[in-house]
């Protein structure tokens, strides 16, 4: 397996109190209201090394940052984000936890596979090659999903560490090995 580099992290907090979208959304930079699914105000942000990321703000109060590569960097857009919206709506709390909440990794097998051979030897498997080119795939213990391409690149979600993504896609080779489907 070749080496997992982070694609994402999404980090989230809580500003300390319900805020009225449409009001943020008109007066926040690079701010855009978005009323499909859970309505939301999403900003775009600078990262770090050029990298464009996303605020989410949702009415209950809820803020997340995606788009990052690291916990600190998202703490710091979540600040950032923080003091920009205290100045509209000062109510808010500055002062609130802030965690990891999701990590996507990205690894490569180093070989080509066969998913629709995957798809009837793993149960659970999920592929529909006409509307999606991966196969996807849960597991519970660790509790992460992965999607498995063609070419042998895997991505890895639903954890919250590397030592996570490590764990889980050592089962899943380990899996693949004693079931044949990987040498």
């Amino acid at each position: 397996m070749g080496p997992i580099k982070i694609q994402n992290i999404i980090v989230a907090s809580h500003l300390g109190k319900d805020v009225e979208l449409i009001k943020l959304a008109t007066e926040l930079p690079n701010a855009r209201y978005s009323s499909s699914g859970n309505p939301s105000v999403i900003i775009e942000m600078d990262a770090a090394n050029d990298k464009k990321a996303a605020g989410v703000l949702f009415g209950n109060g809820k803020i997340i940052v995606t788009g990052v590569e690291s916990l600190e960097t998202g703490k710091d857009l979540i600040s950032d984000l923080r003091k920009i919206i205290k100045a509209i709506d000062p109510k808010i709390k500055m002062k609130r936890a802030i965690k990891l909440e999701n990590m996507v990794v990205r690894s490569n097998l180093g070989t080509t596979l066969d998913l629709q051979a995957l798809a009837l030897a793993i149960p659970g498997a999920e592929y529909d090659p006409i509307r999606f080119k991966g196969l996807v795939l849960r597991m519970d213990e660790p509790n992460a999903s992965f999607v498995i391409f063609q070419s042998g690149v895997l991505i890895v979600t639903d954890i919250i560490s590397m030592a996570k993504a490590k764990k889980a896609l050592n089962k899943l080779e380990k899996f693949m090995i004693e079931s044949g489907i990987a040498s």
